[in-house]
């Protein structure tokens, strides 16, 4: 059973360890200067619970249709042909998912492999 909790803006409660709510969004700005052409990001727990997200206010998809987003592999919640999505693990037991949403561009094709290293520095999850 996983524990979600938000407390008041000051964290996150997942399994009895607490992550800081600035180290993810860190994170997630980390990824957003990665790609110039960011449009949203979002991480869930294996279920599809948000635990944060960073989302232009110019989208017009919601915060829990990219979550469910996120966790299905068969069902496209999100039909924009601008758009790319990435779907990554986030840790070895697949509990957490990472969803970025990008303009197309080809010009920032060479950056996923920056992500794939940015994803295995980090030590949240």
């Amino acid at each position: 059973m996983i524990i979600l909790d938000h407390i008041n803006g000051l964290g996150v409660v997942i399994l009895d360890n607490l992550i800081n709510e600035s180290e993810v969004k860190y994170f997630l700005y980390r990824i957003e200067k990665n790609f110039p052409n960011f449009v949203a990001g979002i991480i869930t727990d294996r279920h599809g619970f948000p635990v944060a997200s960073k989302i232009s206010n110019k989208l017009w998809i919601l915060e829990n249709t990219l979550a469910l987003s996120a966790i299905t592999k068969n069902k496209v919640f999100i039909e924009d042909s601008k758009l790319v999505q990435i779907k990554r693990d986030l840790d070895k037991s697949k509990n957490y998912k990472l969803l970025i949403l990008l303009q197309k561009s080809k010009e920032y094709k060479s950056r996923l492999k920056p992500l794939k290293s940015l994803i295995k520095s980090q030590d949240l999850f």
